[in-house]
């Protein structure tokens, strides 16, 4: 211990005999361990949120989403409904998730006393009940449909575009055809209302895409907003149903996407599978392509900043190269000193590497305590400040970066 005070007193007297030099090589040294742990953070950093952002990207957003489709009986609905979930948990990989769904009704045919007298031959035009989610349609006129007498007729809400088509309005009533062999079913409009936002990914979920009216071999027109229950009491013939499930990635980071996709590709192969989804299911998500598309521009990005790391790096070594030649020529004399007054050749290089660590361990001590603080300052500034990274920073701290 004696031996270590005095080696350590001997290396202090010395760094103090040539403190400017060493000064220059401490102050290279912390300068390039904090400028190189800041941009490995800021990469980390940056590249989390540019995967976040395009994710919450109102069009790749809705590709990411999960989108089930199966014809489901309507006493199976709710097993039906508990599997999806489920697998749509396997899918994002245990984040966050919203679940919306639409449940259809068989086809239904229109009345031909709608059609101009001089086109009521031929097939009749289709349409179909459905559940919707009501934070999806806002009402235009009249009211939403209500539940009524199981013997009533059934409340609807038309589609505005439908509604001007064939010409129904609010408390008009019609009978409708079964297409399916089914009973008849009479319905009174309560009111037409409009989608909120057709481009909303919740109307992949409807085959007519929220616009009211499809042509082709069938004109049809709806879907007819119904209450929940004459869709599951068995009042109309079974349909479709559709699941629509968005994950929130607030949480995401770029080193669980490859485990992400591996899990959503998992997960819609599983949904595929379950036969209370009646094995012909149709479930999609573009989230594993949309990652690999992302993961591929992250890697050149970081590939950009290594290429400035290592440039630093570079200046750096020169730097240290300079002081340390400009150290051996000061210390010449010095070691040829030692060596002749018997100092050995290993306490020479504990000397040296002592004092090698009087360099490194402050940097290794600022260099974490400094990059946070620079992140977060440099997010604030110009175009990465309308982005939020530096709210993002500052609510992770600077282990999250």
């Amino acid at each position: 211990m004696a031996g270590f005070g005095g080696l350590t007193a001997f290396v202090l007297l010395r760094a103090r005999a040539h403190r400017l030099l060493l000064a220059a090589a401490l102050l290279t040294v912390l300068l390039t361990t904090v400028v190189l742990a800041t941009l490995t953070a800021y990469s980390g950093a940056v590249g989390d949120a540019a995967l976040r952002h395009a994710l919450a990207d109102a069009r790749t957003g809705a590709d990411a989403a999960l989108v089930v489709k199966a014809d489901v009986p309507a006493g199976q609905r709710p097993a039906a409904d508990a599997t999806v979930r489920k697998g749509a948990a396997r899918t994002f990989d245990g984040l966050p998730l919203t679940v919306r769904t639409l449940v259809r009704s068989g086809p239904y045919a229109l009345p031909l006393s709608l059609r101009p007298p001089t086109e009521r031959s031929g097939d009749p035009d289709l349409t179909f009940f459905a559940a919707l989610d009501p934070t999806r349609v806002r009402v235009e006129e009249g009211r939403m449909p209500l539940a009524g007498a199981a013997d009533g007729p059934v409340e609807v809400a038309v589609p505005v575009a439908a509604a001007e088509r064939v010409g129904v309005g609010t408390d008009d009533r019609l009978t409708l055809t079964d297409r399916l062999d089914g009973p008849a079913v009479r319905v009174v409009v309560s009111g037409l209302y409009r989608p909120v936002d057709t481009g909303s990914p919740y109307w992949r979920l409807d085959d007519l895409a929220g616009r009211g009216v499809k042509r082709g071999g069938f004109t049809t027109y709806g879907p007819l907003l119904a209450p929940p229950g004459v869709l599951s009491g068995g009042r109309v013939s079974a349909g479709s149903s559709g699941w629509l499930v968005r994950a929130d990635y607030a949480s995401l980071t770029t080193g669980r996407t490859r485990a992400l996709g591996e899990a959503a590709r998992g997960g819609t192969a599983w949904l595929r599978e379950q036969p209370v989804l009646s094995g012909t299911t149709a479930a999609t998500t573009e989230l594993p392509a949309i990652l690999d598309r992302l993961d591929r521009s992250l890697v050149v990005s970081r590939s950009t900043l290594l290429v400035i790391a290592s440039q630093l790096v570079l200046l750096a070594g020169g730097a240290l190269l300079l002081v340390a030649r400009l150290l051996s020529v000061e210390r010449a004399g010095e070691l040829r000193l030692l060596r002749a007054r018997g100092a050995s050749r290993a306490r020479l290089a504990a000397g040296s590497a002592l004092e090698a660590l009087l360099l490194a361990v402050p940097a290794l001590v600022c260099a974490p305590l400094l990059a946070g603080p620079l992140i977060r300052w440099s997010a604030g500034q110009g175009a990465l400040s309308r982005t939020g990274l530096g709210r993002e920073v500052a609510a992770g701290g600077s282990g999250t970066v």
